[in-house]
């Protein structure tokens, strides 16, 4: 996966892509092999993108890696911990406000990364290349899969990284074909959503269950991923009926397994397996982008154990760099107006039941830091590799089978389907040492959504989570305290998604900003 197996370039001015062409001497695709690379590229490109930062020129430690600023950071489910960096600080206060555009759009690296979806194309095109060459390869040539496999893997690696764009910028130009050079406006999300669907239900049949080879399980396409990803496209649009046949299939194709530990006691101590999810290929894990280092591939600077760890043996530093933030709301009266950023102290604010619940067990240990020995560390990606040099054996998992329980549980819940919504909330509680949720049917959503957010922080979930539900833009600040500012006519206007890079304006007339961006 590590490998891009196409190396020609020519540059796209109205994308701002460097396209990635066919080598022009016509051999390259004469095997299998050659097929294989060139997906193996749009593997490669798919996990540099996900994991590229802007770097903080004041603070070389500083990343804001995209798949947590865009799942996670913009939802502030983390903030800075230090505050007295400015650069820091004001990263919190534009991601409250919602002003990312105003105030950081020609700062830190924004514009150039955080707002530009040109490496998301880079990936596009690759798989665009791939469907346009796959024939050329001899059919005599095919060993380990088919032709028709490699098809499949580029069709969902291309329908992912749409559904993927389309919950970062809205709408997004829809590209199907290489070397594109039309001056492409942006296509209504809708469209391009009807696209990933029909990609992703072409597909489902032609990717194996699992492979032979497990060490490629959840790291290249199957069918799980792509019944996740539909579940997840679905459920993105409420089409909830739909969305519950998808994520029923993963549930219950035995494939993926729920990992259980038994509660510890002082005679029979236990090691614990849940967190070994998060070291991937788990059997909970449907797709996961790898970090492995036995083969070179580690999670330094693009995980977000660099940026949570610290204390003896986990990290060389004193204190993270971020740390999960709830926002506190100081008037009651007033929630909308006072809340205000305030770093995990206990993380029963999160966790109601912390001395039961092994998240809390598991991930929320004293740091035993000689000058923060009453804080908690969060430990969740805290496979250790190389403390001083930051590397990490941890995989960043996109899709897992507790998500997809959850997911299943949400779309349920506004179906009205109550009953078999709990079952799905209380498996994942039962999983955690937690007796069964009792409340009223009316108070099953929320709870599904805080849920979500217990068991699958510092996942890439929340703000996704947040815009789904629409609690992003509730009235009711109390129930839902952390989140950026956001009105129902600001949210309309397109606030939920983040703003396109100027880049993306290069000698291109039809391209324009989302309402709101084009104000803040």
């Amino acid at each position: 996966m590590g490998m891009v197996g196409l190396t020609a370039f020519s540059c796209n001015k109205q994308l701002d892509i460097d396209t990635i062409q066919a080598i022009p001497d016509g051999k390259y695709w004469a095997n299998e092999r050659d097929l294989d690379g060139a997906v193996a590229g749009a593997y490669a490109l798919l996990r540099s993108t996900l994991v590229e930062s802007p770097m903080n020129t004041n603070d070389p430690n500083g990343y804001q890696p995209r798949f947590f600023m865009y799942g996670d950071r913009r939802g502030l489910n983390f903030t800075s911990y230090t505050t007295g960096d400015p650069i820091r600080s004001g990263t919190d206060a534009a991601l409250k406000k919602n002003r990312l555009r105003s105030e950081w759009g020609t700062t830190n690296g924004w514009d150039g990364i955080l707002f530009n979806w040109a490496p998301f194309y880079q990936v596009i095109e690759q798989c665009n290349i791939v469907l346009e060459n796959a024939g050329r390869v001899p059919e005599k040539q095919f060993i380990t899969f088919n032709r028709a496999h490699y098809e499949a893997e580029a069709r969902f690696v291309r329908a992912f990284t749409y559904f993927y764009m389309v919950r970062v910028w809205g709408n997004v130009p829809l590209v199907t074909a290489p070397r594109t050079t039309e001056k492409l406006g942006r296509t209504d999300y809708n469209k391009v959503l009807d696209f990933v669907e029909t990609e992703l239900k072409a597909v489902e049949s032609v990717l194996p269950m699992q492979y032979s080879n497990p060490s490629i399980n959840a790291i290249r396409a199957t069918r799980g991923m792509a019944q996740a990803t539909l579940a997840h496209t679905l459920a993105w649009r409420h089409k909830d009926a739909e969305a519950v046949q998808f994520a029923s299939k993963v549930i219950s194709s035995g494939v993926y397994k729920l990992i259980w530990d038994s509660i510890p006691t002082p005679e029979k101590p236990v090691f614990l397996q849940y967190p070994t999810i998060f070291r991937g290929r788990s059997s909970e894990g449907i797709m996961e982008i790898d970090f492995d280092p036995s083969t070179g591939e580690v999670g330094r600077n693009t995980s977000l154990a660099n940026l949570t760890l610290y204390g003896p043996n986990l990290a060389n530093r004193n204190e993270p760099l971020w740390t999960i933030n709830n926002l506190k709301v100081e008037d009651p009266s007033n929630a909308a107006g006072s809340r205000v950023l305030d770093r995990l102290k206990d993380p029963k604010s999160i966790y109601p039941d912390s001395t039961k619940d092994q998240r809390v067990v598991a991930f929320f240990p004293k740091t035993g830091s000689s000058t923060k020995p009453d804080e908690y560390v969060y430990t969740k990606y805290a496979w250790v590799v190389d403390p001083v040099r930051f590397i990490y054996h941890a995989n960043i998992v996109i899709f897992r089978l507790a998500d997809i329980q959850l997911l299943r549980a949400e779309c349920n819940a506004r179906l009205g389907n109550f009953n078999d919504a709990r079952k799905d909330l209380n498996v994942i509680r039962k999983r955690v040492w937690l007796k069964e949720w009792t409340g009223a049917d009316a108070d099953l959503p929320l709870e599904i959504f805080k849920e979500r957010r217990r068991e699958l922080i510092g996942e890439g979930h929340y703000y996704y989570d947040l815009v789904r539900t629409k609690l992003i833009i509730s009235p009711d600040y109390n129930k839902v305290p952390t989140r950026p500012d956001m009105t129902t006519e600001e949210f309309n206007d397109g606030a939920w998604t983040w703003p396109v890079s100027n880049r993306a304006f290069s000698e291109n007339p039809n391209m324009e900003q989302m309402r709101y961006w084009q104000r803040y």
